[in-house]
């Protein structure tokens, strides 16, 4: 192996420019093909930086935004948010997943400072969440600790957890971030843990990731009047859970469908007009969620799988370039091989010598004329033969 990596790289000394050529075109169809497929898998493959992606499973297969309004959803009626009264509705009453956490659709604008500090207050994303949320998805805190159920409650002391991103980028890495109160739209939080490293949720949008979590029974808080977190028909979260390999996803999914349905025939009265003839045609669907929320996967994925092609294109084109190149330099390398041989067999042939060509008519017959002669000089020399030519 050796030998023929030594030989190969004596071919290549040999023909710098075919081979410069030919490294140059290889990179640019294996960089802009492996560019691409990063994107992709970025975008469309990669799963959740979580424990088990492969057992978190989502309630409702769209990715709406950010608030639905209503008992009814799209033309379809196919349900992905949901109230805060339908998540603690599936989670009272579906014990197949063994957590089931709620958050945000879209992120909310926050205004956060260091309580004390007179600096002007720093615009950050935020995002409401269920306080299981982080042991759903078996996430573990860099410093302090996460959220829990205990702070989801109402009258909870308001709490927050900061991402690793911004407790770097923003606070340098300092531990006395945890413990510390913080002022976040004018009202005073209590930091209580940074996130893991590399964890941005359960959701890759194009709007951004959160610089801080905050339980969802703190959005009246926030948001005053506009809050939605009693109303019924205030649809502003996605559902993720997770579910035991045992269980049949299918079951589970008509199961969950039966409790939409009883939740909204409760909720009849208070329905519009319209909302009436529809409720009983509202439908939802149970997903793998391993890849949480994949807002920009819907987005995008599409104009992705055509780059995709492109970019594979792209290197098929270069290699069939390369493969020419190869072959074109081969067969001027033949032709000259075959030149250098004729040449060399002209010089050598007898014709070049001032005789006949080799084979030419004649040959035999001279040869057999010569060494005639030579017999004959010999029998002179022995005594005792007859003189044949008298």
């Amino acid at each position: 192996m050796l030998a023929d990596l030594r030989e190969a790289l004596r071919q290549l000394q040999k023909a710098p420019a075919v081979t410069t050529t030919a490294v140059i075109t290889l990179a640019l169809g294996i960089g802009a093909t492996t560019a691409i497929f990063t994107l992709v898998h970025q975008v469309i493959l990669k799963s959740l930086p979580v424990t088990k992606p492969e057992e978190l499973w989502r309630i409702g297969d769209k990715v709406r935004c950010c608030n639905w309004g209503g008992y009814s959803q799209g033309d379809d009626g196919d349900f992905s948010l949901f109230s805060w009264e339908a998540y603690k509705n599936f989670r009272a009453n579906t014990p197949e997943f063994t957590d089931l956490a709620a958050l945000q659709a879209r992120n909310a604008p926050l205004g956060v400072r260091r309580m004390g500090s007179p600096a002007q207050a720093d615009t950050r994303n935020g995002e409401y969440v269920s306080g299981n949320f982080f042991r759903t998805l078996g996430v573990r805190p860099w410093i302090g600790r996460l959220m829990s159920d205990a702070d989801d409650q109402e009258g909870a002391p308001p709490v927050a957890v900061m991402s690793y991103r911004i407790w770097r980028e923003k606070y340098a890495s300092d531990p006395s971030v945890v413990g510390a109160s913080y002022q976040i739209n004018g009202h005073s939080f209590t930091i209580i843990g940074v996130a893991a490293p590399g964890f941005y949720g359960a959701k890759l949008a194009g709007w951004g990731v959160p610089d801080f979590w905050l339980p969802a029974t703190t959005e009246p808080l926030l948001d005053g009047a506009t809050a939605r977190l009693k109303r019924p028909n205030g649809n502003f979260l996605d559902l993720i859970g997770r579910v035991g390999l045992a269980v049949n996803p299918k079951s589970l999914e008509a199961k969950l469908k039966v409790e939409l349905h009883e939740r909204l025939a409760i909720h009849v009265p208070d329905m519009e007009p319209g909302e009436r003839q529809l409720w009983r045609q509202q439908t939802l669907h149970l997903i793998p969620g391993g890849a949480g929320v994949a807002a920009m996967r819907d987005q995008y994925q599409d104009g992705l799988k055509l780059l995709l092609i492109a970019a594979g294109c792209v290197l098929l084109v270069a290699c069939a370039n390369l493969a020419n190149l190869l072959l074109r330099a081969r067969v001027e390398r033949a032709r000259a091989n075959i030149h250098t041989g004729r040449a060399g067999r002209l010089a050598m042939a007898p014709g070049a010598q001032g005789t006949d060509r080799v084979g030419a008519p004649g040959d035999n017959w001279r040869s057999f004329g010569r060494r005639g002669r030579l017999w004959r000089d010999k029998a002179d020399r022995v005594p005792g033969l007859p003189d044949w030519r008298s």
